[in-house]
């Protein structure tokens, strides 16, 4: 008998859950192609880069040719560089977003069919067993409670890094081109 109340409980999760894994799949296939194309670009870029920086580096003869080879390829690279690292990022922040509601949406859907066939299985036991029932719903409301609060609690934590990190790079950025600046005045 318990076997065959398990196949009823969970029947009905088994096609919405092959669905939302597939579409899942496929969007997580997406951001890695994203991700992949921009490292492949970035790689490339930069291997085209150093040819030309190399090649501009032996040329230089004096301190000064050294300080506008800096200025015209070393800097150049940094910021390139930075904002390859800055996409990348971007397409990560988009994969947390699609992972994240891949899982709240499994949830809500999970979580409708517990409270189907918890009310179904309900209906046909005995009046005594009332008590019970309303205690697994009431401890199903209060596990969903948690986990809305937990997804609030990660999701301002997401925002508070995000912010950090680009009062980072605001600061970095021009630390680091006034640092250029410096050495090129004393050269």
């Amino acid at each position: 008998m318990p076997t065959k109340v398990f196949a009823q409980f969970a029947a009905p999760f088994q096609g919405a859950a092959m669905n939302s894994l597939l579409d899942l799949g496929q969007s997580l296939a997406a951001q890695a192609e994203k991700i992949t194309r921009l490292q492949l670009e970035a790689g490339l870029e930069s291997s085209r880069d150093a040819m030309a920086v190399t090649q501009a580096l032996l040329e230089v003869k004096d301190a000064d040719g050294l300080a506008k080879w800096q200025e015209a390829f070393f800097q150049p690279n940094l910021d390139r560089a930075a904002e390859s690292v800055s996409q990348q990022y971007e397409v990560l922040l988009e994969t947390r977003g699609i992972l994240a509601e891949a899982v709240k949406q499994s949830t809500a859907e999970a979580t409708r069919q517990i409270q189907e066939n918890i009310d179904r299985i309900a209906k046909g036991a005995p009046e005594s067993f009332a008590p019970v029932f309303d205690a697994i719903r009431k401890s199903l409301e209060t596990q969903v409670a948690t986990m809305e609060t937990m997804g609030k609690f990660t999701d301002q934590f997401g925002e508070i890094a995000d912010a950090n990190l680009s009062a980072i790079k605001n600061v970095v950025q021009p630390v680091a081109k006034a640092a250029g600046a410096s050495r090129r005045k004393t050269a």
